[in-house]
């Protein structure tokens, strides 16, 4: 693996979008296809990593090997097909739809994301997730050592899930086909993409406010209503709520943005502040949208407490 780029105690900040300090003992670098396959045989339960935009590195460091995916970036197009690999940002599909005049992607280009991650979560917004126009999936099975083909059916989409979510560690996505929908003008598109970016500027933090994104999954109430978790945690009092170096966001209860120098404990602490106020007066259990991603027996300790608080 001599030749595939490798860095040694290198800091995940400008890998992560809460901007958070993070020392990883090795990350790599591949730029092809086959250089990730031969990582992901090689390498030990590694992390896999876009641009960071809902994973929580760990302050005390990383000492999992990371895959950084940024350099996967070929588009393949064949209308009204799109094929991607996993280090493309979602920003830059949207606009390579626009070009050709294909409706679907206009809710990601106010998505700090890369492909690999946002099909992982099943990311949406504005009425729209991946999973609508999700054709296939060219994953990696870490466990069986192979590459398979899976369906939309093999994904197990759900709201914020998929089956690759599911099974972390196993499934690493390295490219993913998309069927679109030819529109008759660009009038529409840019339109819904206009609107996107705006409703995301009006009321969610921009990349100068480093975050990761909602911290909370939606809840569902016993009808199958969705209920704003952002209301929720609105509703007891804890916008601007600092912990730490991390704050509350004015403007949106479910984010939590990096105000001073935070550290992922704080960011763990004001987690479970949110998710305990909102349990007390509501009786309902936020679910972390956030991905933890370390090993600090104190964090681990602390973040397991968030997740299991939903499987009792």
């Amino acid at each position: 693996m001599k030749e595939i780029e490798h860095r040694i105690n290198y800091n995940l900040k400008s890998f992560n979008t809460l901007r958070i300090s993070s020392i990883a003992d090795d990350v790599y670098l591949p730029k092809t296809i086959d250089e990730i396959k031969v990582l992901l045989a090689n390498l030990d339960n590694p992390i896999i990593v876009g641009c960071g935009s809902n994973i929580l590195f760990s302050s005390s460091g990383i000492k999992r090997p990371v895959i950084v995916t940024k350099h996967l970036d070929k588009v393949t197009v064949n209308p009204p097909f799109i094929e991607a690999q996993a280090g493309v940002a979602t920003a830059k599909l949207s606009n390579m739809a626009f070009e050709l005049r294909l409706s679907g992607f206009e809710f990601l280009i106010g998505l700090p994301a890369t492909l690999g991650g946002a099909v992982v979560m099943n990311a949406g917004a504005n009425a729209q997730a991946i999973s609508d126009y999700f054709v296939s999936a060219c994953v990696y099975d870490t466990k069986e050592d192979k590459i398979l083909e899976l369906s939309r059916d093999d994904m197990k989409f759900s709201y914020r899930n998929s089956l690759l979510k599911e099974n972390i560690g196993r499934y690493v996505l390295l490219s993913a086909k998309f069927e679109l929908e030819q529109a008759d003008s660009y009038i529409a598109i840019k339109q819904m993409m206009d609107e996107a970016v705006e409703k995301r500027k009006n009321s969610q933090p921009g990349l100068k406010e480093p975050n990761l994104g909602c911290a909370f999954k939606n809840p569902v109430d016993k009808e199958g209503r969705t209920i704003s978790a952002g209301k929720l945690i609105d509703e007891v009092g804890l916008k601007g709520h600092l912990e730490g170096g991390a704050m509350v966001y004015f403007n949106h209860a479910n984010f939590i943005i990096n105000f001073n120098e935070a550290t992922s404990m704080d960011y763990i602490n004001l987690m479970r502040e949110m998710q305990r106020l909102v349990f007390d007066r509501f009786d309902i259990m936020l679910e972390p949208e956030v991905v933890y991603m370390g090993s600090d027996k104190k964090e681990v300790e602390l973040w397991n407490t968030l997740t299991k608080a939903n499987n009792n």
